[in-house]
């Protein structure tokens, strides 16, 4: 539990850190396909660190503690929790970034997504399937109502979609490699 709370500190100092002192962090770390294509490669691992507003920065805060405590329970890894967090947000800015280039991606909840899917697909080992993805499809479903309502615009909902998808699928493609590796 330690290194969990330790993890989520990290992350939210830094959160705050840079939302504090960097007022221009969305236009300085902020991720786009054209801005890394022309050039500026650092976004790619930059853009999680940059939030839009206090509100912003305020649920991905909630949000991160909240998937962090889940990782916890069901026994996710530290090394996977932090890998999954970062690496399949960056695979879905990248290929997101390829076919919306103009977009601009901030915040970490394309790793918080993908945290979520790489819990579903865990514990579809221990929960029912249909109430796993009830669950977590209520997560995506409220998602797209909240853009919709407070945006007008599918563009994050497809986004964290994307990387609920992407979570659950590495999470799979390294269960299956572990398991084909002891059947051997």
């Amino acid at each position: 539990m330690k290194k969990v709370f330790l993890i989520f500190m990290v992350l939210a100092l830094s959160f705050i850190a840079i939302f504090v002192t960097l007022p221009n962090a969305v236009d300085i770390l902020g991720y786009s396909g054209f801005l890394f294509l022309s050039g500026e490669i650092w976004r790619l691992l930059s853009f999680p660190f940059a939030h839009i507003s206090s509100t912003h920065l305020l649920e991905n805060l909630v949000a991160l503690f909240i998937v962090l405590l889940l990782a916890y329970t069901f026994d996710l890894k530290l090394k996977e929790t932090f890998l999954l967090f970062f690496v399949s947000g960056i695979l879905v800015a990248f290929f997101g970034g390829l076919l919306l280039p103009y977009l601009l991606v901030v915040g970490a909840s394309l790793g918080i997504y993908s945290l979520l899917g790489a819990l579903a697909a865990k514990e579809q080992e221990v929960v029912s399937r249909s109430v796993v993805l009830f669950l977590f499809g209520m997560i995506i479903f409220l998602n797209i109502v909240y853009s919709i309502l407070m945006q007008g615009d599918l563009s994050q909902s497809v986004y964290h979609a994307a990387g609920f998808v992407v979570g659950g699928g590495l999470f799979k493609m390294k269960s299956y490699r572990r398991k084909r590796r002891i059947l051997q």
